[in-house]
Protein backbone atom coordinates (compact mmCIF):
# COMPACT_ATOMS: atom_id res chain seq x y z
CA UNK A 1 0.00 0.00 0.00
CA UNK A 2 2.77 2.54 1.35
CA UNK A 3 4.54 1.24 -2.16
CA UNK A 4 1.69 2.55 -4.51
CA UNK A 5 0.99 5.81 -2.39
CA UNK A 6 4.99 6.92 -3.57
CA UNK A 7 4.27 6.01 -6.83
CA UNK A 8 1.33 8.11 -7.18
CA UNK A 9 3.46 11.29 -5.43
CA UNK A 10 5.83 10.41 -8.06
CA UNK A 11 3.46 10.07 -11.10
CA UNK A 12 2.16 13.81 -9.92
CA UNK A 13 5.02 15.05 -9.55
CA UNK A 14 6.29 14.13 -13.78
CA UNK A 15 3.15 15.63 -14.46
CA UNK A 16 3.00 18.64 -12.69
CA UNK A 17 6.52 19.48 -14.02
CA UNK A 18 5.53 18.23 -17.63
CA UNK A 19 2.70 20.95 -17.42
CA UNK A 20 4.00 23.41 -15.76
CA UNK A 21 6.80 23.58 -18.74
CA UNK A 22 4.30 23.28 -21.34
CA UNK A 23 2.11 26.65 -19.50
CA UNK A 24 5.85 28.50 -19.10
CA UNK A 25 6.35 27.94 -22.73
CA UNK A 26 2.81 29.31 -23.95
CA UNK A 27 4.05 32.21 -21.74
CA UNK A 28 7.31 32.53 -22.94
CA UNK A 29 6.20 32.16 -26.59
CA UNK A 30 3.95 34.98 -25.94
CA UNK A 31 6.30 37.33 -24.72
CA UNK A 32 8.91 36.92 -27.60
CA UNK A 33 6.28 37.21 -30.01
CA UNK A 34 5.01 40.37 -28.75
CA UNK A 35 8.39 42.12 -30.00
CA UNK A 36 8.19 44.69 -26.48
CA UNK A 37 11.64 42.58 -24.79
CA UNK A 38 12.06 39.88 -23.20
CA UNK A 39 12.84 37.92 -19.77
CA UNK A 40 16.63 37.10 -19.53
CA UNK A 41 16.97 34.01 -20.49
CA UNK A 42 14.28 35.14 -24.05
CA UNK A 43 16.59 37.77 -24.51
CA UNK A 44 19.78 36.21 -24.60
CA UNK A 45 18.46 33.34 -26.91
CA UNK A 46 17.23 36.40 -29.18
CA UNK A 47 20.74 37.95 -29.33
CA UNK A 48 22.16 34.29 -30.19
CA UNK A 49 20.01 33.67 -32.78
CA UNK A 50 21.18 36.60 -34.74
CA UNK A 51 24.48 34.85 -35.86
CA UNK A 52 22.93 30.92 -35.86
CA UNK A 53 19.90 29.77 -37.68
CA UNK A 54 18.56 27.70 -35.61
CA UNK A 55 14.84 27.50 -33.52
CA UNK A 56 14.59 29.77 -30.84
CA UNK A 57 13.37 26.41 -28.39
CA UNK A 58 16.97 24.62 -29.72
CA UNK A 59 18.79 26.97 -28.41
CA UNK A 60 17.09 27.44 -25.12
CA UNK A 61 17.66 22.99 -24.96
CA UNK A 62 21.74 23.78 -25.58
CA UNK A 63 21.80 26.77 -23.36
CA UNK A 64 19.59 24.72 -19.96
CA UNK A 65 22.43 21.48 -21.37
CA UNK A 66 25.45 23.17 -20.91
CA UNK A 67 23.92 24.51 -17.64
CA UNK A 68 22.98 21.45 -16.55
CA UNK A 69 26.03 20.07 -17.03
CA UNK A 70 27.67 22.08 -14.73
CA UNK A 71 25.56 21.72 -11.95
CA UNK A 72 26.04 18.30 -12.00
CA UNK A 73 29.71 18.20 -11.59
CA UNK A 74 29.23 20.99 -9.21
CA UNK A 75 26.55 20.00 -7.14
CA UNK A 76 24.51 16.99 -8.43
CA UNK A 77 21.89 16.88 -5.24
CA UNK A 78 20.48 19.82 -7.12
CA UNK A 79 19.49 17.82 -10.30
CA UNK A 80 16.62 15.92 -10.39
CA UNK A 81 13.73 14.66 -13.07
CA UNK A 82 12.06 17.88 -13.12
CA UNK A 83 15.63 19.57 -13.86
CA UNK A 84 15.81 17.22 -16.87
CA UNK A 85 11.89 17.58 -17.91
CA UNK A 86 11.97 21.27 -17.56
CA UNK A 87 15.50 22.40 -19.18
CA UNK A 88 14.58 20.47 -22.25
CA UNK A 89 11.04 20.39 -21.87
CA UNK A 90 10.88 24.01 -22.22
CA UNK A 91 12.61 24.83 -25.58
CA UNK A 92 10.77 20.95 -26.92
CA UNK A 93 7.30 22.79 -26.55
CA UNK A 94 8.66 25.46 -27.91
CA UNK A 95 9.87 24.09 -31.12
CA UNK A 96 6.04 22.00 -31.35
CA UNK A 97 4.75 25.52 -30.95
CA UNK A 98 6.58 26.29 -33.94
CA UNK A 99 6.08 23.49 -35.93
CA UNK A 100 2.23 23.73 -35.22
CA UNK A 101 2.34 27.43 -36.41
CA UNK A 102 1.18 28.64 -33.23
CA UNK A 103 2.12 32.18 -31.99
CA UNK A 104 4.18 32.84 -34.83
CA UNK A 105 2.18 36.75 -35.30
CA UNK A 106 -0.27 38.28 -32.93
CA UNK A 107 -3.10 40.77 -34.33
CA UNK A 108 -2.10 44.88 -34.77
CA UNK A 109 -2.19 46.55 -31.42
CA UNK A 110 -2.26 43.66 -29.28
CA UNK A 111 1.45 43.49 -28.31
CA UNK A 112 1.31 44.48 -24.95
CA UNK A 113 -1.69 42.47 -24.43
CA UNK A 114 0.37 39.72 -25.63
CA UNK A 115 3.69 40.28 -23.11
CA UNK A 116 1.31 40.90 -20.08
CA UNK A 117 -0.72 37.97 -20.92
CA UNK A 118 2.82 35.93 -21.31
CA UNK A 119 4.06 37.66 -18.36
CA UNK A 120 1.40 35.81 -15.78
CA UNK A 121 1.03 32.59 -18.18
CA UNK A 122 4.90 32.25 -17.55
CA UNK A 123 4.65 33.12 -14.05
CA UNK A 124 1.80 30.56 -13.09
CA UNK A 125 3.78 27.71 -15.15
CA UNK A 126 6.75 28.29 -13.10
CA UNK A 127 4.77 27.95 -10.14
CA UNK A 128 3.53 24.85 -11.16
CA UNK A 129 6.33 23.50 -11.93
CA UNK A 130 8.36 24.68 -8.62
CA UNK A 131 5.40 23.26 -6.83
CA UNK A 132 6.31 19.85 -8.33
CA UNK A 133 9.49 19.70 -6.32
CA UNK A 134 11.35 17.29 -8.72
CA UNK A 135 14.52 19.31 -8.94
CA UNK A 136 15.36 22.57 -9.76
CA UNK A 137 15.38 23.82 -13.03
CA UNK A 138 18.61 24.94 -15.09
CA UNK A 139 18.46 28.68 -14.41
CA UNK A 140 17.53 28.43 -10.31
CA UNK A 141 20.54 26.29 -10.39
CA UNK A 142 23.16 28.49 -11.64
CA UNK A 143 21.32 31.22 -9.59
CA UNK A 144 21.76 29.03 -6.26
CA UNK A 145 25.69 28.37 -7.67
CA UNK A 146 26.63 32.37 -7.73
CA UNK A 147 24.56 32.61 -4.17
CA UNK A 148 27.38 30.36 -2.84
CA UNK A 149 30.33 31.65 -5.10
CA UNK A 150 29.49 35.45 -4.08
CA UNK A 151 28.19 34.53 -0.54
CA UNK A 152 25.16 36.44 -1.06
CA UNK A 153 21.51 36.45 -0.68
CA UNK A 154 19.01 35.13 -3.14
CA UNK A 155 17.92 38.39 -4.46
CA UNK A 156 21.45 39.69 -4.98
CA UNK A 157 22.41 36.39 -6.66
CA UNK A 158 19.39 36.55 -8.97
CA UNK A 159 19.86 40.34 -9.87
CA UNK A 160 23.47 39.88 -11.05
CA UNK A 161 22.76 36.73 -13.04
CA UNK A 162 19.84 38.26 -14.50
CA UNK A 163 21.69 41.42 -15.15
CA UNK A 164 24.63 39.46 -16.87
CA UNK A 165 22.19 37.62 -18.80
CA UNK A 166 20.50 40.42 -20.05
CA UNK A 167 23.61 42.22 -21.02
CA UNK A 168 25.25 39.15 -22.91
CA UNK A 169 22.20 38.87 -24.49
CA UNK A 170 21.75 42.45 -25.63
CA UNK A 171 25.39 42.95 -26.98
CA UNK A 172 24.64 40.04 -28.89
CA UNK A 173 21.74 41.73 -30.66
CA UNK A 174 18.70 40.83 -28.59
CA UNK A 175 16.22 43.65 -28.15
CA UNK A 176 15.32 45.32 -24.05
CA UNK A 177 12.54 47.26 -24.67
CA UNK A 178 9.41 48.60 -22.18
CA UNK A 179 8.35 44.51 -22.16
CA UNK A 180 11.42 43.61 -20.21
CA UNK A 181 10.37 46.05 -17.45
CA UNK A 182 6.70 44.49 -17.97
CA UNK A 183 7.92 40.66 -17.52
CA UNK A 184 10.46 41.88 -14.42
CA UNK A 185 7.09 43.56 -13.00
CA UNK A 186 4.20 40.64 -13.90
CA UNK A 187 6.42 37.49 -13.79
CA UNK A 188 7.38 37.53 -9.73
CA UNK A 189 4.13 38.44 -8.63
CA UNK A 190 2.59 35.69 -11.05
CA UNK A 191 4.67 32.93 -9.74
CA UNK A 192 4.26 33.83 -5.80
CA UNK A 193 0.36 34.05 -6.12
CA UNK A 194 0.51 30.47 -7.80
CA UNK A 195 2.87 29.15 -5.24
CA UNK A 196 0.90 30.37 -2.41
CA UNK A 197 -3.02 29.70 -3.70
CA UNK A 198 -2.72 26.47 -5.46
CA UNK A 199 -1.31 24.17 -2.70
CA UNK A 200 -4.96 25.33 -1.34
CA UNK A 201 -6.31 23.08 -3.27
CA UNK A 202 -6.31 19.26 -2.35
CA UNK A 203 -5.17 18.38 -5.97
CA UNK A 204 -2.14 20.44 -5.89
CA UNK A 205 -0.42 19.25 -2.49
CA UNK A 206 2.70 16.90 -3.21
CA UNK A 207 3.49 16.70 0.38
CA UNK A 208 0.28 15.01 1.47
CA UNK A 209 1.65 11.96 -0.24
CA UNK A 210 4.61 11.65 1.56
Amino acid sequence: MRRKFIKQNITKQILFTIFGTFIAAIGVRLIVVSGLGADAISTLVLGILQHVSVQFGTVSMLFNGIILIIIFFYDRTMIGIGSIINSFGLGFCLNILDWLGILHTIPDGTAYLSIIAGSIIFGIGTGIYLLADAGSAAYESLMILLKRLIKSSVKTARILLDALIFLTGFLLGGHIGWGTVIVLLLMGPSLEVTLNQLPKLKFFRIQEAK
